[in-house]
């Protein structure tokens, strides 16, 4: 599963999502499988078919809801790739908030 859809693979590799197919290469498998990205195997045409992705299957919303705000994270990913892919969907004020420290209270 990614987001709200189902995803397969066919015997060519090639993955499939909502009746979409995409031909898979080392760069779009280190999008969709790993937490640190290795920028060196990203090409621009692997970061469109991610970012395609991430759209039909909500996965990038809270609660994989449409009309939801972006999930807005702390990990690699999300630092990396996903916040420079969409990058006039955060609301303001919410990325200082998350660096913030928390106060300590003794």
């Amino acid at each position: 599963m990614i987001g709200d859809s189902r995803v397969g693979e066919d015997s060519g590799g090639n993955i499939h999502s909502k009746n979409v197919e995409f031909p898979t290469t080392q760069g779009l498998w280190e999008l969709l499988t790993r937490k640190r990205v290795d920028k060196k195997m990203v090409t621009n045409a692997d970061l469109k078919q991610y970012k395609t992705i991430l759209e039909m299957t909500n996965a990038h919303l809270e609660g994989y809801d449409p009309e939801a705000n972006i999930l807005i994270s702390r990990g690699n990913k999300f630092r990396d790739v996903i916040s420079r892919l969409f990058p006039g969907t955060r609301k303001s004020g919410v990325e200082a908030a998350l660096r913030r420290e928390w106060i300590t209270y003794k």
